[in-house]
């Protein structure tokens, strides 16, 4: 699936996307990861919904988000409540959904100069 141009060039901006593969400006990455408009965090250790815990939201949370958008794969499948508690209880927003969807509402928020992180799991094929 391909993506349409971002008028900020300083931003990161999701490319394209299939299964397995992202294509974040000009870099390709196969495995999970988080990013938000300026910086990529490659290598996220979340390959399922279940490992996904507070600790790695803070991670993410790190960056001041005012809203992570979490892809789940290829379906949209929920976390534990505790984690939408855990991120409503910073003042921050949880939204889920598939991959795909994902990468399409992280560039449009980031039209909006709102400030979003980008979480996409990926299960590892190595």
């Amino acid at each position: 699936m391909k993506f349409t141009e971002h008028r900020d060039s300083n931003i990161n901006v999701v490319k394209h996307y299939e299964p397995g593969l992202v294509k974040i400006n000009a870099d390709e990455y196969r495995h999970s990861l988080f990013l938000n408009q300026h910086e990529v965090y490659p290598d996220w250790p979340v390959e399922h919904i279940e490992q996904l815990t507070t600790a790695l939201l803070d991670e993410i949370l790190q960056t001041q988000p005012e809203v992570i958008i979490l892809g789940t794969g290829e379906q949209q499948v929920f976390p534990h409540p505790s984690l939408f508690a855990h991120c409503a209880g910073k003042g921050v927003g949880l939204e889920v959904m598939a991959n795909d969807a994902a990468c399409r509402t992280f560039n449009v928020i980031t039209t909006e100069d709102r400030d979003v992180a980008l979480a996409l799991i990926f299960k590892n094929a190595d």
